[in-house]
């Protein structure tokens, strides 16, 4: 099995650092330090979820109207929102402001709902077998061969992903990224997760090495107004031809083909 642990070249290679990449700790990984590869500049590769890693629509909606309920007091059929893309603290929100809640993130039963969808959503799935994207783990698999670091930028919150995550057993792949119960706003989430992997691994990137997998529009944006690299690909509800239509730096049907994918990363 190939893990994240095993990203970095054994030590009895000659090692410097990459352009663009400052060493710190790696007490995250165990051990002190592995060096870096001469001849390999790492990149970043952050994940979506929902229509990337999983089939979209794995869990359903039905865990917001609970959310509500279990928090506010309000019975709400206003699930039918648009949700592509946007981060669950932006869903809750907008969620609450139709129910008459003017400033929701003032509230403060918000949080707390907030952090509790993660729980409401492992006890929905916990009979369930959530399906993954085909070939996606694979594709994960060799990024990490390649001395790639793989994380996620997602709109669930953290513990919601996790839950979904280990449920389709993917979670162990991934030790940092971008969640959605940090901000609103998705782009937000590029520089947090940028944090979060400097933190958890020890290595700083540059935007110029860092990449996003998505399948909405939402994500080709996010990644344009960050400044890092999108690769679209159309395992989602949205097609190819409608993400084509935003530019994004590369795009793809799907993973079947992962190994042309890997070019993109050379």
């Amino acid at each position: 099995m190939i893990l994240q642990e095993e990203l970095f070249c054994s030590r009895d290679r000659e090692a410097v650092k990459p352009a663009g990449l400052r060493r710190l700790s790696l007490s995250a990984f165990g051990g002190s330090n592995p060096p870096l590869c001469k001849d390999k500049i790492m990149k970043l590769v952050l994940f979506d979820v929902d229509g990337i890693l999983l089939k979209f629509g794995a869990v359903g909606r039905d865990y917001w109207k609970v959310i509500i309920k279990k928090h506010f007091g309000i019975e709400t059929n206003r699930h039918n929102i648009d949700m592509q893309g946007k981060t669950d603290r932006a869903i809750l929100a907008e969620l609450l402001v139709l129910e008459g809640i003017k400033d929701p993130e003032s509230d403060k039963r918000f949080l707390i709902a907030l952090n509790d969808i993660g729980n409401v959503v492992a006890e929905i799935i916990k009979d369930k077998k959530l399906e993954k994207i085909p070939n996606v783990e694979n594709f994960v698999k060799q990024l990490i061969q390649e001395k790639h670091i793989v994380g996620l930028l997602t709109g669930n919150t953290r513990e919601k992903a996790r839950a979904k995550l280990e449920n389709a057993g993917l979670w162990k792949y991934f030790k940092a990224g971008g969640f959605g119960n940090r901000s609103q706003k998705r782009s937000d989430l590029v520089q947090i997760a940028l944090e979060d992997v400097k933190e958890k691994t020890g290595v700083e990137f540059e935007k110029k090495d860092v990449f996003l997998i998505g399948d909405t529009i939402r994500d080709i944006r996010c990644a344009k107004e960050t400044g890092v690299k999108i690769v679209a690909v159309a395992t989602g509800e949205q097609t190819v031809q409608y993400l084509e239509e935003e530019k994004p730096n590369y795009l793809f049907e799907n993973f079947n083909n992962f190994e042309k994918l890997i070019e993109v990363f050379k």
